[in-house]
């Protein structure tokens, strides 16, 4: 057993070498290096391939751990992980090591040489981490119809995030497959995210008050339960989202839709005129928001961060009161009181941007600012709490030199941010780069209407890649590596409908009638 002098987490896992079916084949270092680095998502910060005989991963394995901050159960998830990844029980002996506690949260040191497996990692968190970059490397066997075992080549990898926080942020449409949620946290999981921000589009059913949902289009609250458990049990935690100012329709603003007044047009006053931003005059629109927000929180097992939304409030301050009263007061009394209420609960609010920034300022020309001057919004800045999370959206091709300037301002002015990318690779790399280089709170990588396909690929490719730090490998077919991944998530949860597989539901769409581009 390896005897660890830095007090971490170790597995050493011990294989048979030549099972029935194997051949020992001499090692193509340089072959095995260029296909199997381009499967391994994140890419490791440092990744060795050796010369010496696979290891082989079979049901003669022996684990045996040795962990700093022992948690009941350990054992059993290393053995159900096992049975998930690779269809054997491996017996598994675990002990604690109080000296080993130098590596950071979620990184791992892994080893596999001689037979021999031997993983590092402060916590069982590590130790799945490691265990999801085996399998994306792992091959099953060669020459056979079914496989009884799998091997890698031997090797040396070490990693560890870039980042603490490592976000995904999920919307949730009434046209939405509840199982594309699902295997978008399951893939956020094995790409080693450790949060999900679920903003649900008038999906979710309130029991405070119903009528924020579609009528007859909003999912169960076992769904939702259910998903919050899977996601704890992955390592991730869910962060849910409630509209407090813009988006109020709760529908995308080119469809013309609203969750709440298309069927309920005896509350309009909760609302400005259009729909489109809740009315802050209005003593009664807190009251249905606290009751909401507050019930999604208990509901989502009472997470440390909520997220607010707050960004794009086109038609703020348009009904008779809110535009003949002091709009600036209302928005920042709005703003404090939800900072207030989560922070007696020691949980931080989120909210993105762009309300923020006046977008006639030259500071921020090409970059997304939505305030304006005319309520005095850019000032709120001054009067906010700091603990206020800011969540950056800027989703454009970075410049040359790049700096990302409104994500520096709001640091500068005391707050923590959030990089907030979407689709352009570059962008996410480069926004990665900043909040590495510039020791932000880190990356919430957003998906809105594009969780499929090419758009969920990218998002998901470049943004894991970005928060764990190391430079994309080159080379390979990015494509097929995400849809291999994406089928081993449907063999997790066990997807039997056609419709639920692969990246998208249909290879001909039924309808392409439906805009796709706006809000």
């Amino acid at each position: 057993m390896f005897q660890s002098k830095s007090g971490l987490l170790v597995v050493v896992l011990a294989f048979s070498l030549t099972p029935l079916g194997f051949a020992e084949l001499p090692a193509d270092i340089t072959k095995d290096a260029a296909v199997l680095k381009t499967r391994m998502v994140p890419q490791p910060n440092a990744v060795k391939f050796l010369a010496g005989p696979e290891v082989v991963i079979n049901r003669d394995l022996k684990v045996m751990v040795s962990v700093n901050r022992e948690q009941g159960g350990d054992a059993k998830k290393i053995a159900s992980l096992f049975k998930t990844y690779w269809q054997c029980r491996p017996v598994i002996n675990i002990q604690k090591d109080g000296g080993l506690a130098g590596m950071k949260a979620d990184g791992y040191d892994l080893r596999a040489s001689q037979g021999v497996m031997t993983i590092k990692a402060s916590d069982f968190n590590g130790v799945r981490n490691a265990l999801r970059t085996v399998r994306q490397i792992a091959e099953a066997q060669r020459g056979v119809k079914s496989q009884s075992c799998f091997y890698i080549p031997e090797l040396e990898i070490q990693d560890e995030p870039a980042m603490s926080f490592r976000g995904v942020h999920l919307c949730w449409f009434p046209e939405t497959n509840p199982r594309t949620i699902e295997k978008a946290v399951q893939l956020a999981a094995y790409y080693k995210f450790n949060y999900v921000v679920l903003e649900p589009w008038g999906v979710f059913p309130y029991k405070s008050h119903p009528e924020l949902a579609w009528k007859n289009n909003s999912v169960s609250r076992g769904t939702f339960k259910r998903l919050v458990k899977t996601a704890s049990e992955l390592g991730v935690t869910m962060v849910p989202q409630l509209n407090i100012f813009g988006h109020a329709a709760a529908a995308r603003h080119i469809s013309g839709k609203h969750a709440v007044l298309d069927f309920n047009p005896s509350i309009q006053s909760l609302f400005e005129p259009d729909g489109w931003t809740w009315c802050l005059s209005n003593p009664a629109t807190r009251k249905v928001l606290e009751d909401a927000v507050l019930e999604l929180y208990e509901f989502f097992d009472k997470p440390p961060y909520f997220h607010i939304g707050c960004d794009e409030a086109y038609t703020l301050a348009t009904c008779r009161d809110c535009r003949r009263g002091d709009y600036y007061k209302l928005l920042r009394d709005h703003l404090v009181y939800f900072h207030d209420i989560m922070s007696q609960r020691n949980c931080k609010v989120m909210m993105w941007h762009d309300m923020l920034l006046d977008s006639s300022d030259p500071r921020w020309a090409g970059y997304t600012a939505v305030g304006s001057k005319t309520h005095k919004l850019p000032d709120l800045l001054k009067e906010l709490p700091k603990d206020i999370i800011i969540c950056d959206w800027q989703y454009g091709r970075p410049k040359k030199d790049e700096k990302w300037p409104t994500m520096l301002y709001f640091k500068e002015n005391g707050f923590p941010v959030l990089a907030c990318p979407w689709l352009n690779s570059a962008g996410i790399t480069s926004q990665g780069h900043l909040v590495q280089n510039e020791n932000m709170m880190g990356l919430l990588c957003t998906t809105w209407h594009g969780l499929q396909g090419t758009g969920l690929m990218n998002m998901y490719y470049h943004g894991a890649n970005a928060a764990w730090g190391a430079p994309e490998f080159s080379g390979g077919d990015k494509r097929g590596v995400v849809n291999m991944h994406i089928r081993q998530m449907g063999w997790d949860l066990g997807i039997d409908d056609y419709e639920d597989t692969g990246l998208i539901e249909y290879q001909i769409p039924p309808d392409e009638s439906y805009p796709a581009a706006g809000l």
